[in-house]
């Protein structure tokens, strides 16, 4: 009779969770065009826009991508589409700049997630830096 009742209830859980596993796990990240996803980040890394990355990601990202970039800020609870995890080498590694770039600047599915564009907010040089603040969380 547990076994039952166990079963019972890991099936009806299932079908609760269903919907939202199907949402989420159907988004797919718009793909910037041909000549932004081949650009390289334009500014050096030691550039002093590059100094104001920081507080720039502490303001705008964090939220959402979490202090450390693993994707578990405090604005995240409930969210379908969970951000992106910046710590994650293997997906990180195959994101090029130009992408990066791109989505910080107009942002991403608007029906499946909360990531709005900042392209009236930052110039392209923050941005950028954006792009190689980002790229340090893979480092640490």
């Amino acid at each position: 009779m547990n076994v039952t009742h166990l079963s019972l209830s890991v099936l009806v859980a299932a079908i609760m969770a269903w919907p939202t596993a199907v949402i989420a796990g159907d988004f797919k990240t718009p793909v910037a065009p041909e000549e932004v996803l081949k650009t390289s980040n334009p500014i050096p890394p030691t550039s002093e826009v590059v100094q104001e990355a920081p507080s720039i990601y502490e303001n705008k990202c964090s939220k959402c991508h979490g202090d450390k970039g693993d994707g578990k800020g405090s604005a995240t609870k409930g969210l379908d589409v969970k951000p992106r995890n910046y710590r994650d080498k293997n997906v990180m590694e195959k994101i090029p700049d130009g992408q990066l770039f791109w989505i910080i600047a107009n942002g991403s599915d608007p029906e499946a997630t909360e990531m709005s564009g900042y392209k009236k907010k930052l110039s392209e040089e923050q941005m950028w830096a954006l792009v190689h603040f980002i790229r340090k969380f893979t480092m640490q």
